[in-house]
């Protein structure tokens, strides 16, 4: 049996260079194009760009929350960062790679191990990251908390 999930959202017209996001039950947002590329862009605001990184950052960490379950792997925090960089490509402006930096506390030894599996497991399997086109790199640092 073949599982298939769907998600759908609406988008329309706010004014020049911003758009309103629309998803069934969630709150409304606007999204601009980043001022980097319009200076007349309104600052301040989400942009594609924005969105593009958050939503690879998002989905690594609800599948590291849910992946360290599975592995057995206690922690007590975790912090993300992410940094991507746009290039020419053949169509214009795309992402060339987005590095993913993560932090993972945890309580002991044990706990170190098991988490390094996790963190690689919940890159590895990343629906976003799978997704995108560009590499999706992952530098994840677990320590002991003293």
């Amino acid at each position: 049996m073949t599982e298939e999930h769907r998600y759908e959202l609406e988008s329309e017209f706010v004014r020049e260079k911003i758009v309103r996001i629309s998803i069934s039950g969630k709150p409304e947002f606007e999204v601009a194009t980043p001022p980097d590329f319009w200076e007349d862009s309104p600052k301040g605001m989400l942009s594609p760009e924005d969105l593009f990184l958050a939503s690879a950052v998002s989905c690594y960490g609800v599948s590291l929350s849910g992946v360290s379950k599975r592995y057995h792997a206690d922690f007590i925090s975790f912090k993300i960062s992410a940094h991507g960089h746009l290039k020419k490509g053949d169509y214009g402006w795309e992402f060339a790679e987005i590095t993913i930096e993560v932090i993972i506390t945890v309580p002991t030894s044990k706990d170190k191990k098991k988490m390094e599996k996790a963190a690689d497991r919940a890159h590895k399997y990343c629906v976003v990251s799978n997704s995108m086109k560009c590499p999706v790199h992952l530098n994840a640092d677990v320590i002991i908390e003293n």
